[in-house]
């Protein structure tokens, strides 16, 4: 599995405070995120409280694009980590479509070519 690095990631509450435990826990779940791409700029997370649910938004800078997910649930706990969970997938085809651009570029095959003939 490939190392982590370090990219600074802001956290911000509305409506609600939030403890420095959850803050710490946040920022390490997003941080986790740079498994999955190497070239993480910075990441953002804001915890919204609407009443009664909490609406978390994760959101990623790579270059040539910013990934956002959002998730809302009734805890907080559980609307991260599907808020994570969401950019942890768009990161990966992301990069997967980045990766399989490059090959075919390298290779010189262009994608119909490569394609089985019927």
């Amino acid at each position: 599995m490939p190392n982590t690095y370090d990219f600074p990631v802001s956290f911000k509450c509305i409506h609600e405070e939030c403890d420095d435990l959850f803050k710490t826990a946040a920022v390490d779940e997003v941080k986790k995120l740079s498994k999955y791409h190497t070239h993480i700029i910075d990441g953002t997370v804001i915890i919204d409280k609407k009443n009664p649910s909490v609406k978390v938004e994760v959101s990623i800078h790579v270059p040539g694009a910013v990934i956002t997910a959002s998730h809302e649930d009734y805890n907080r706990v559980i609307a991260l980590d599907a808020a994570v969970e969401k950019t942890k997938t768009q990161i990966k085809k992301l990069r997967s479509k980045v990766v399989d651009h490059r090959v075919s570029h390298q290779t010189g095959i262009s994608a119909e070519e490569t394609e089985p003939s019927e």
